[in-house]
């Protein structure tokens, strides 16, 4: 037993002094980094340095404090929220098929609401803006279900201490990753046992401060700073007399020689901590023994062990996000605007201090040459407003009091004003395209193509984000696959075609009569899809318009489509009622509107075929007279331009026929037989045959 305690106590010390390395190689100066980038962020009189702001006010003058940091974040987060993460799984190797991938889409899409992951990714992502690291913590729980539910929870990026030796994104090529924690006696009983919990409170050190060391940045709370009287060795007694403890929960990898199964696609699945009865019973699994990397999980106090076993995951449970990353070298999109926030503020407050001198210079006066006021009353009144001096009798014109010339306003004050404002949208990427603050004169595509254009500055960000996304949805893969192996039924709300709400029960890993596993998940290897789905309201509205413009452009898209896609409150309730008018009988007064509607439709058609054939008809009798009188046409082509008849064809309207012309037609000179006079009388323009042409 002897032994056994001091094994705990060395293997607490070996986990305090890995924490002690982890903070003195960088995570102190990160802290000191990441306070001042949040309190620029959220303003409020935080961008200020205390001992700045205490002596400006000992010298009367003003520190102004003007934030532009926390409009130009909130509009990058405001993509992230516009655009939320969508997993889907494919099928990829050996096992795995379309059925199954469809069913883990379904889990992946309900532990994201069960753990409301939209919400959380979005303060991951504002950590890491802010202060350069954001952190998810995935794992499984069994504290609302005895199967085990997979949980997704987020990290204050202060209490997350990486591999300070690493230099990769990914934690898989961390050594190790840290997470400390300030725990009450009840919550360490809950979480490790009564005989952890005893262990605890056992120690009688105390710290500096509830959360925060001696050298170390306070940690947000909802109190202020004053919590209790604390010590250097990892306890804090607050000011109500609750006691908390500092708890060191660290991962890292070891390789050793465990119990795995091979599964039939060649899988190497760790075994440990389970019988020999649940391996047989696995299906189509062969036993071995190998040497593995895997996860160690030390759990301590500074004096104690609370947990000390193999993990039961394949990973570390964080997973971290960090919008720009340079091999171990992290950074936020307040970093670089910290510098114009502070020119802005301190030129501000100086071009007011500069206004209220001008405006309150002082007086110059000889001694005891005031009548109504002594020199110390002067000098106390001398910046009122409407100040009424009462000379002494006998004072001289060389002795009248005379205002102090105040210093003039550096000329260019005002620019570096307005330049501070530009380097601070230059500094984080965000302009006024992306925040929409364009005049109205621009046009909306315009605007949208600036928009784009502007968002290429947070491409690294964007980028990072969905390498995080990525991340995420291979862990819940995994430890669905690894945990998800007894049967259970989930309830799953999914949307119809109308857009209703239904909930199906979805039965996972349930043994068949026929034999075989029905959606056993535990098979096959997938890949991870991550798409960006826009927010509800923003994407109905862009699927409505796309619909209505379809049907602008003649596309036979049903009524029902079109009204799932509006915003109405009660579009269900108009799609039934549209089903059941198409159940009923045709109204014959809407059977008698259509005809009428065909018959005019009918009439306006053979008007116009009446139209064609009458100017058929009128064209082929120009075309006969033409050509039994050529020299018609001349006349013919003057009538029809005064007329306004426009030439669509090659000049002139109407072209003289291509045979002899009038005057090469024979003609009768015999006097003898003159043409007679009767020719023509039964001739004429009612006549039905070719006009000019022989009978």
């Amino acid at each position: 037993m002897g032994a056994n305690q001091a094994n705990q106590e060395s293997q607490a010390r070996l986990n305090w002094q890995r924490y002690e390395y982890g903070r003195m190689r960088g995570h102190q100066s990160y802290c000191r980094k990441a306070r001042e980038a949040e309190n620029f962020y959220l303003g409020g009189g935080r961008q200020w340095d205390p001992e700045d702001r205490q002596r400006l006010e000992e010298e009367g003058r003003p520190a102004l404090e003007f934030n532009q940091i926390k409009h130009k974040i909130n509009t990058a987060i405001g993509y992230q929220i516009q655009n939320r993460m969508d997993i889907n799984y494919q099928p990829r190797g050996q096992g795995a098929d379309e059925d199954v991938a469809r069913v883990l889409t379904k889990v992946a899409k309900q532990v994201a609401d069960n753990t409301s992951l939209h919400w959380l990714e979005t303060q991951v992502f504002g950590d890491g803006l802010i202060q350069q690291r954001g952190y998810f913590d995935i794992r499984i729980s069994y504290r609302d279900s005895i199967l085990g539910e997979i949980t997704i929870t987020d990290l204050d990026p202060l209490d997350v201490i990486p591999d300070p030796d690493a230099k990769s994104y990914d934690p898989d090529k961390w050594q190790d990753v840290i997470i400390t924690r300030w725990l009450t006696y009840d919550e360490i009983e809950e979480e490790y046992g009564k005989a952890a919990r005893e262990k605890c409170e056992a120690e009688s050190q105390e710290d500096q401060d509830f959360g925060d060391d001696e050298s170390d940045e306070e940690r947000n709370k909802f109190g202020n700073e004053d919590t209790g009287n604390t010590g250097y060795m990892g306890s804090a007694t607050l000011s109500d007399g609750s006691k908390r403890v500092r708890v060191i929960e660290r991962q890292f990898w070891r390789t050793e020689k465990a119990r795995v199964v091979i599964t039939l696609t060649g899988d190497i699945r760790s075994v440990e901590g389970r019988s020999d009865e649940e391996v047989s019973a696995m299906p189509g699994v062969v036993p071995a023994e190998r040497r593995i990397r895997r996860v160690r999980w030390v759990i301590s106090t500074y004096n104690d062990v609370l947990h000390d076993d193999w993990s039961p995951f394949n990973h570390f449970t964080v997973v971290p996000f960090f919008p720009f990353f340079r091999r171990g070298k992290t950074a936020g999109l307040v970093d670089d605007a910290i510098g114009p926030q502070q020119l802005l503020n301190k030129t501000m407050s100086q071009f007011l201090h500069t206004v209220n001198s001008t405006a309150n210079s002082g007086w110059m006066w000889w001694a005891d040459t005031i009548a109504n006021m002594s020199d110390d009353e002067m000098a106390n009144r001398g910046a009122e407003p409407g100040l009424a001096i009462v000379l002494k009798s006998g004072t001289g014109n060389d002795k009248v009091p005379k205002k102090i010339q105040p210093n003039q306003i550096p000329t260019g004050i005002d620019r570096i004003v307005e330049r501070a404002g530009l380097m601070i949208d230059e500094t984080t990427g965000i302009n006024d395209a992306m925040t929409g603050n364009i005049g109205r004169e621009v046009s909306g595509v315009a605007i949208q193509s600036r928009q784009f254009a502007a968002q290429q500055g947070l491409a690294v960000p964007l980028d990072n984000l969905a390498r995080t996304r990525n991340m995420v949805a291979n862990r819940i893969l995994e430890l669905v696959q690894d945990f998800y192996d007894e049967p259970r039924i989930l309830r799953i709300t999914e949307q119809d075609s109308r857009g209703r709400d239904v909930t199906e029960e979805l039965l996972l890993n349930y043994p068949q009569e026929g034999g075989g596993v029905l959606n056993d998940l535990t098979i096959g290897e997938y890949d991870v899809v991550v798409t960006e789905q826009p927010m509800q309201v923003t994407f109905e509205n862009g699927q409505f318009t796309q619909i209505m413009e379809m049907r602008e452009k003649g596309i036979r898209i049903p009524d029902a489509f079109v009204v799932s896609h509006s915003n109405v409150t009660d579009k269900q309730e108009i799609i039934e009622a549209m089903e059941q008018q198409a159940q009923q009988p045709p109204d014959p007064l809407n059977e008698a509107r259509a005809e009428l509607a065909m018959a005019q439709a009918e009439k306006v058609k053979q008007e116009a075929v009446n139209r064609a054939v009458e100017a058929q008809y009128s064209a082929v009798q120009t075309a006969a007279t033409i050509a039994t009188n050529p020299l018609t046409a001349g006349l013919a082509d003057k009538l029809l331009r005064s007329a306004g008849q426009i030439d669509r064809d090659e000049a002139p309207i109407v072209p003289s026929p291509e045979h002899e012309s009038a005057a090469s037609i024979p003609t009768n000179t015999n006097p003898l037989t003159p043409a007679s006079p009767g020719v023509g009388l039964m001739s004429g323009i009612e006549t039905k045959r070719i006009e000019g042409a022989p009978a």
